[in-house]
C-alpha cells in the first residue's frame, strides 16, 4: 500500500502489521491523495483548452477488453470490460473488500484478512472479539460474517 514510503515502511520493518498501522497509514495515504489532487488540478489547467471527451455515442464500438485500476476509500478496485460484437460481452468489477477478504489466491497465498489473523491468540474461543477488531480495521464495505468451525459446531459472529 505505501511501497516507497519511509515512515510506513519504518514503522512495519520495526513494528511488524498491525491495526494501529494499518489506520495511521489509511490517514496518512489520504493527506498524499490529496498533495495528489492538487497536483492534478493544476496540471489540468495548462491543458483546459485541449479535447478531453470521447463522445460515446458512436454508432459501432470496437471489439476489444479493457481494464481500469484505480486506489479507492477502502483499498484497490479493479473494473474489467470486453466488448464483442459491438456490445459488451462481459464486466467485472472487483472491490478493495473482495480483494482483502478473498480466499488463497492462484499461488496459494492466504488472503490479506485471513494473513491477518493467522498466529493470533483467542483468549476466549466462545467470543473471539479480536478477530473482529482486526477485520474492522481493514474496513471491510459490506457486512461479514466470519465463520471459525469448532470440534463440533460453528461459532458465528458479526463483524
Amino acid at each position: 500500500m505505501f511501497l516507497g514510503n519511509l515512515l510506513i515502511s519504518d514503522l512495519l520493518a520495526r513494528e511488524g502489521d498491525n491495526t494501529w498501522l494499518r489506520q495511521f497509514a489509511r490517514l496518512r495515504r489520504a493527506g498524499r491523495g490529496l498533495m495528489l489532487a492538487v497536483d492534478t488540478l493544476n496540471a489540468l489547467k495548462t491543458v483546459i483548452d485541449q479535447p478531453h471527451f470521447v463522445d460515446p455515442g458512436i454508432e459501432v464500438w470496437p471489439d476489444g477488453e479493457s481494464y481500469g485500476l484505480v486506489e479507492a476509500a477502502r483499498g484497490a478496485l479493479g473494473h474489467w470490460l470486453r466488448v464483442k460484437n459491438g456490445v459488451i460481452d462481459k464486466y467485472q468489477i472487483v472491490t478493495p473488500t473482495a480483494w482483502n477478504a478473498s480466499p488463497r489466491d492462484s499461488a496459494g497465498r492466504h488472503g490479506h484478512w485471513e494473513q491477518s489473523i493467522i498466529g493470533l491468540r483467542v483468549p476466549d474461543p466462545e467470543n473471539p472479539v479480536e478477530i473482529g477488531h482486526i477485520v474492522r480495521s481493514h474496513d471491510p464495505c459490506l457486512v461479514c460474517t466470519v465463520h471459525f468451525i469448532g470440534r463440533h459446531k460453528k461459532i458465528h459472529f458479526n463483524v
